[in-house]
């Protein structure tokens, strides 16, 4: 992970009740683990009062080694599913994730290099945040914009049925948002275009086929959102899949 100075970010109301599961993550004895999903979105955008988005679950990236993470979370709180722990009320969903080199992604489809190579990515470049809500303090490492735009990439390039017909505009949304607060400057797309296991090329592909190639339909999937005209839309993903692809 990513040192250096630790950032302080402010949780809106909304989000202030994840505080206390946010908290478990912090046991020394856990695997290494990196905060991702809607969650980490909201933190990466938590620069208002208001959340980014509802939700009302966290999603864990953790390094796979035994004892895993959902077995040492599972010693103090109840296991609903095999890979969710429930801690003060709220969901905590752990995927478990290994090192991986292109030789480990051959043969497997876009889908599936997307997921294993995203969201390890999103795990080795975590970086610690300190948040802060009613007076509390909880230290937990939390995907970068660029890591989140990367396992982001394949729930809406590659969501389920069910989640397309719910949650893609949604998606969709999270990432032009990352993209247009923290890719001013390129450097999400500059820190994807050199990510390992070609995962800048794979998140290109995503924003092309998703929003690109069809931009007036990713608009109005994105409007329950937030209201995106095409030209703002075209303004932020453009420039970012000429500087992640290296052109």
């Amino acid at each position: 992970m990513s040192g250096g100075e630790v950032p302080l970010i402010a949780l809106p109301p909304a989000l202030a009740p994840l505080l206390g599961a946010l908290e478990a993550l912090t046991r020394p004895d856990l695997p290494d683990i990196a905060v991702v999903g809607g969650i980490a979105v909201n933190i990466r955008l938590s620069t208002v009062s208001t959340a980014h988005r509802a939700t009302q679950d966290i999603d864990v990236v953790a390094h796979a080694e035994l004892p895993t993470a959902v077995e040492v979370l599972g010693r103090d709180h109840r296991r609903s599913r095999e890979q969710t722990v429930v801690v003060d009320g709220i969901d905590i969903d752990v995927i478990e994730t290994q090192p991986i080199t292109d030789d480990d992604l051959d043969g497997f489809d876009d889908a599936n290099r997307l997921f294993l190579a995203g969201h390890r990515w999103a795990l080795d470049t975590a970086e610690p945040v300190r948040l802060v809500a009613d007076g509390r303090e909880v230290t937990v490492p939390v995907a970068t914009p660029a890591g989140l735009v990367g396992a982001k990439s394949h729930a809406a390039g590659f969501g389920r049925p069910q989640r397309r017909a719910t949650k893609h505009g949604a998606d969709l949304y999270d990432l032009f948002r990352l993209l247009e607060v923290f890719d001013a400057q390129g450097d999400v797309g500059r820190a994807l275009a050199a990510a390992p296991c070609g995962l800048g090329a794979l998140v290109v592909a995503v924003v092309r086929r998703e929003v690109l190639d069809a931009p007036a339909r990713a608009g109005r999937e994105m409007a329950p959102s937030g209201g995106v005209t095409i030209e703002r839309l075209l303004d932020v993903f453009e420039p970012f899949v000429d500087v992640a692809s290296g052109t």
